[in-house]
């Protein structure tokens, strides 16, 4: 287990470049012939035999140089996340539409205001630097987290919650995902920093785990919530949580322990960087202010309205205050966020016609959870072909060209519920998995430069919190496209049960697409993921500079520590 070295703030994660060490370079000199294909598939199956002992010798490693850090990880990501995410939400899904009977826009309105916690996230972080809980400052915030699952699972398992009133455990349910994420991405950019060639092996771990997890979990969620009912789901995904609490209070973690003098709030980094304290906080007021309205307010033009006015005042605030830092950061923050906004989604509409609809398909939860499996391949794929083929590809063309398939993806959503796939002979589980599978890789390929041109455009000194920032307002953007889905489902009169006019509402989702590509040609800069973005002065001007690296390699200002972060229902196609 390491030492009590100097602890790297969550601030701190995008800071240093983690440098390769000399010994791990590889030899360049060609080899003497090109292996013939009976050879090459002979080392690919003995390859495939000796992964699990590689996996062993892999996690063996890390525990020997980082321990209870490694076990904590794999609990966080692959059981807290990779499990507890797919399992609670088939369980809600078949919770709102078999037993409390909501039709989709209403549980589209709930489940977005339930994300808010991924919209405050550089609150978590900024809070947890600044005050230790009980002489922790990541420890104490896990085990905190990790309750608020217990009581959230609980409660939604055993109580018989009606309307709203399921709103509050469902937050607390994000809460005990969100937060433990944000404090093991801290920890790993400290240990990066403290042993940087261990670093791509920290990375993998964390996304590995999260891949396991979603992989296992999305082949039985549904087969489990058919077989126990989702309430009984719902408490079993107790287990998630203890799987953060009991290593937490163990301190697994190796957090080193703040003397009692010295747990003060350290609110000197807020006062250096008010501007993007404010920020931050008037981000999270916004979302906590727009939640509140969602949930109160009856009036569905009045819902809409609200949701339209805040989502313009706070991108007319981001790009303000963020121009001050520099002209390309406002721009790129201003795109991140109008691009989700633009995007208006209701995965839980889509679920209840897929299900309970006379006219659909009729699926039962074993195999929506299925196809839902072709989805993460598709993603994986994505990750594949991005790496392989489109690394070396101009931003704004990449997210114009991914757009323009979201769009196709979100047209052949309109053939499956208009049922010409039925007439040309195509089943709707061959749809379906087509479109899930293809839509996932879509997303992939606007994920991974998004996250490159995020990284990028942060000024040093303040990469960790304004990269956090982004990422944030990714989220909260996708959760005001859910509140434009469920005001679309509204105003098409696609609510209890009335599913007439669904094909309207997905073609005019479709037809929103569009829009985000209008912006790309002016919030994007004309450059490529590997080159630079140089930031000269208060001015912001940009320029471009040629990298010899890729996508692997790294440079100085890409994040160091960021792991599966994203809020898992924002991404949520329909």
């Amino acid at each position: 287990m390491p030492g009590c070295a100097k602890a790297v703030s969550w601030r701190e994660i995008c800071t240093d470049k983690l440098d390769m060490p000399s010994n791990a370079r590889l030899d360049a000199s060609p080899l003497p012939h090109k292996p013939s294909m009976k050879s090459r598939l002979l080392v690919g199956s003995l390859g495939v035999l000796t992964m699990p002992c590689q996996l062993y010798k892999f996690l063996t490693m890390l525990w020997q140089r980082f321990g209870g850090y490694v076990p904590m990880t794999l609990l966080v990501y692959g059981l807290n996340q990779g499990v507890a995410i797919p399992y609670a939400n088939m369980a809600r899904r078949v919770l709102f539409a078999d037993v409390m009977k909501l039709d989709g826009a209403t549980a589209g309105r709930y489940v977005a205001a339930a994300a808010f916690p991924w919209s405050i996230k550089p609150i978590f972080g900024m809070l947890s630097d600044a005050v230790p809980i009980f002489g922790y400052h990541r420890t104490s915030y896990i085990v905190i987290a990790g309750i608020c699952g217990l009581v959230a699972w609980t409660s939604l398992g055993l109580l018989p919650l009606a309307g709203s009133a399921i709103v509050p455990f469902l937050l607390l349910a994000n809460i005990s995902v969100c937060v433990p994420d944000i404090m093991i991405d801290a920890k790993t950019a400290e240990l990066s920093k403290a042993a940087p060639e261990h670093a791509p092996g920290l990375q993998g771990l964390s996304w590995g785990a999260f891949g396991i997890g979603g992989l296992v979990t999305c082949s039985t969620a549904g087969l489990l919530v058919d077989i126990l009912g989702p309430r009984t789901l719902f408490l079993l995904i107790n287990v998630c949580s203890l799987g953060v609490v009991v290593p937490g209070l163990l301190g697994w973690l190796g957090e080193c322990h703040v003397p009692l003098g010295q747990r003060k709030p350290n609110l000197e980094w807020l006062r250096k960087h008010a501007i993007v304290s404010l920020l931050a906080a008037f981000m999270s007021v916004a979302a906590a202010m727009l939640m509140v309205l969602q949930l109160t307010v009856e009036s569905q033009v009045l819902r809409g309205v609200a949701t339209v006015s805040f989502a313009m005042l706070l991108l007319i605030g981001i790009f303000v205050v963020l121009r001050r830092v520099s002209d390309v950061l406002a721009k790129t923050a201003a795109f991140i966020f109008a691009r989700e906004c633009l995007q208006p989604a209701f995965g839980e509409a889509m679920f209840q016609w897929l299900k309970n609809c006379p006219d659909g398909p009729q699926f039962i939860p074993t195999v929506l959870s299925w196809i839902d499996c072709f989805g993460s391949l598709g993603l994986l794929l994505g990750v594949t072909i991005y790496n392989k083929y489109l690394s070396e590809v101009p931003y704004r063309r990449i997210f114009l060209g991914a757009q323009l398939a979201m769009v196709i993806s979100s047209l052949l959503d309109f053939v499956l519920v208009k049922r010409w796939n039925l007439a040309i002979g195509i089943p709707d589980i061959v749809m379906l998995i087509g479109d899930d599978a293809f839509s996932s890789t879509m997303r992939k390929f606007v994920m991974i430069p998004m996250f490159i041109l995020a990284s990028k455009v942060c000024p040093q000194s303040i990469e960790a919190t304004l990269f956090a920032m982004l990422m944030a307002l990714s989220n909260f953007g996708g959760t005001v496209g859910d509140f434009f889905g469920v005001s679309m489902l509204e105003a098409f009169g696609v609510v209890h049960g009335d599913f007439e006019n669904l094909a309207d509402v997905v073609l005019a989702k479709s037809l929103c697409r569009f829009l985000p590509m209008v912006l790309v040609p002016f919030l994007v800069p004309n450059l490529r993921p590997t080159d630079s973005i140089l930031i000269d002065g208060e001015a912001g001007s940009v320029q471009g500079a040629k990298s010899d690296g890729n996508l692997e390699a790294g440079n100085e200002d890409e994040p160091g520590g960021e792991g599966p972060d994203s809020n898992p229902e924002a991404g949520d196609e329909d």
